[in-house]
């Protein structure tokens, strides 16, 4: 059941937002999205875009069709193995409705706010959405709410999420800022978030996104070395850089 579409924003929307919500790689959400509209990958669904009709999208769906439209992209997301961390396939494309134009419950998770109640909180939630949605935005704009965000929430899914960003600001996925990346990671790293950790030390070894401090690498390397808490691969790679340093 292949669904047409005239340019790549709901695809690019619904990939943004299954990215957001189970904290996958940019790559992996995109695959997964493309095979819920029955495309083989993303290549696959670009080289389609705009060659024939647009499909109805599900508000202008009869019951019958979207229901079979539902059906098919639960069956879809189930074989691709992706964790959906304990729902089952038919509630989350509920919940994601891909093919929607006005899908619902955009944020890190719907039934958990990541901490609610002050002008702070709904900032950092407001820079979260927008950021899952537009690639292109400057995160510089967003770093105040971020880091107070990043300090505050509890909620690992949104802490995953930035940490995601300050990864696509080092590597160029997102419009290199290495400043804002250095201050993300100063904070992620605070919180003990490994990944966070390490790339805090590359960029300190390197001098990305502001001073050069080897002594402060080697330390928080030395840190994810022997800590039981650091998953295996980051604990070689953090060793593999002791062992050069």
């Amino acid at each position: 059941m292949r669904i047409y579409f005239q340019n790549a924003s709901i695809p690019t929307r619904a990939a943004n937002r299954l990215k957001f919500r189970l904290s996958l790689k940019e790559s992996q959400a995109r695959q997964v999205t493309s095979e819920v509209f029955g495309y083989r990958d993303w290549t696959d669904l670009h080289r389609d875009l705009g060659s024939k009709a647009a499909s109805a999208l599900d508000e202008a769906c009869d019951s019958v069709t979207l229901t079979e439209r539902r059906v098919y992209q639960a069956s879809q997301l189930l074989a691709s193995s992706v964790d959906l961390h304990g729902e089952s396939a038919d509630e989350f494309v509920r919940w994601w409705q891909p093919s929607s134009a006005h899908a619902h419950e955009e944020g890190p998770n719907p039934t958990e706010a990541p901490f609610a109640g002050s002008k702070e909180d709904l900032s950092f939630q407001e820079a979260l959405s927008t950021l899952a949605h537009a690639a292109d935005r400057p995160v510089g704009h967003f770093e105040q709410a971020l880091m107070t965000g990043i300090h505050r929430t509890e909620n690992e899914s949104s802490l995953r999420f930035v940490e995601s960003i300050a990864d696509e600001l080092l590597s160029g996925n997102r419009k290199r800022e290495p400043e804002v990346a250095r201050h993300l990671l100063e904070a992620l790293a605070s919180r003990g978030l490994p990944r966070s950790i390490l790339n805090l030390a590359v960029s300190l070894t390197l001098g990305d996104g502001g001073p050069k401090d080897e002594n402060r690498a080697t330390e928080l390397l030395g840190r994810l070395a022997e800590s039981a808490s650091t998953p295996d691969d980051l604990k070689r790679i953090a060793e593999s850089r002791l062992g050069t340093a």
